[in-house]
């Protein structure tokens, strides 16, 4: 019961991490959907990437803007779904 409830968390933001991740790649428009997608999967994540962008030295050569700490974040939910999500 409570390991679902974990899963899900982890599932909603897996989610909104890889669509944070494919949604830097294309130019979005300030007033369009979205944008506004953009922002709810910014506001999700970043509680979690702000201190390890801090913590985490920048990778040099990183393409795109993923950096270490989308890299550590990616493992994260590996092993986190590893243990949750049976």
């Amino acid at each position: 019961m409570v390991s679902d409830v974990i899963c899900t968390i982890i599932l909603l933001f897996s989610l909104m991490f890889y669509l944070r991740i494919a949604l830097s790649f294309f130019p979005a428009r300030s007033d369009g959907i979205m944008m506004q997608v953009r922002e709810l999967a910014f506001s999700v994540t970043e509680p979690v990437m702000m201190p390890l962008r801090r913590a985490v030295p920048p990778m040099p050569g990183a393409v795109g803007g993923i950096g270490a700490d989308f890299i550590v974040v990616f493992l994260a939910l590996i092993v986190l779904q590893a243990l949750f999500c049976r």
